[in-house]
């Protein structure tokens, strides 16, 4: 059989594409994107899960964790109702994902702003994050320096405080939430200006340590009330159980 050779202009269209490919991050798309897809801060998202009051999962495992707001653990006071109240809002509707400056957290979740869409074009779209802060199921937590939303988020806050809504009503948690937020802007900076290495617990509770070049030094943050904290040399990290995350290569720069 003659083989038809390709048409000259058969030829074109197909180089046209490629360097179409090649403008838009052709490669990157689909080397980079994965999971989530090119579109994907554009277009609508399924919650499938609802871990607990400020975290939920879309489709393709992609974890999401509200913007803004914090709420109690399950085993919390308001924890369980915090965590029915977030899949009351978002079960079966199509939700929008909306970022800040701050795309993910240190547990690599993505870090979201949640609006319920509303096909109706006279309403406007439910914003999860301040309805539940207005239900007094969560608290406010600023996340710097994401201030898209914060006098919003903080005056739903004070309302349901005011109105002793919720967990304010139900729970300690008034007297004890300038501990808190306390604890964390401490938290934040280490207690020693040597002792700069950060322990970090990680989705899979496993206990890794990062030192100040490792490429995600920067963004995780220590919590306390997760047993993370600071160490000065990376010999008392490893003697405290801690391993050197494999984020950081081969930087040793504390090690003794």
């Amino acid at each position: 059989m003659k083989r038809v050779p390709f048409s000259r202009a058969v030829i074109m269209s197909v180089l046209a594409f490629v360097m179409a490919l090649g403008g838009y991050g052709g490669y990157k798309v689909v080397s980079e994107y994965g999971k989530y897809g090119a579109d994907f801060e554009k277009r609508l998202h399924s919650a499938v899960e609802v871990v607990d009051g400020d975290t939920i999962v879309i489709e393709n495992g992609v974890r999401v964790r509200l913007l803004g707001v914090d709420a109690p653990e399950k085993a919390e006071c308001y924890g369980e109702e915090a965590k029915k109240e977030l899949n009351k809002l978002i079960a079966g509707k199509k939700i929008i994902l909306e970022k800040d400056q701050t795309a993910v957290d240190s547990f690599d979740r993505l870090l979201r702003y949640v609006f319920v869409y509303d096909e109706a074009p006279d309403r406007d779209n439910m914003f999860v994050n301040e309805k539940l802060l207005r239900g007094g199921f969560v608290m406010s937590m600023y996340v710097k320096p994401n201030k898209r939303y914060l006098a919003l988020l903080q005056a739903a806050e004070r309302e349901a405080q005011k109105e002793k809504t919720g967990l304010w009503e139900k729970c300690d948690y008034e007297s004890a939430q300038a501990g808190r937020e306390s604890e964390r802007e401490q938290a934040s900076e280490p207690f020693d200006e040597k002792c700069v290495i950060k322990g970090n617990i990680n989705k899979r509770y496993e206990k890794d340590y990062f030192l100040p070049g490792c490429p995600n030094y920067k963004r995780v943050m220590i919590d306390p009330r997760k047993g993370e904290r600071w160490f000065c040399t990376e010999k008392e990290a490893k003697e405290a159980g801690w391993q050197m995350s494999a984020a950081c290569g081969n930087v040793h720069q504390f090690e003794e």
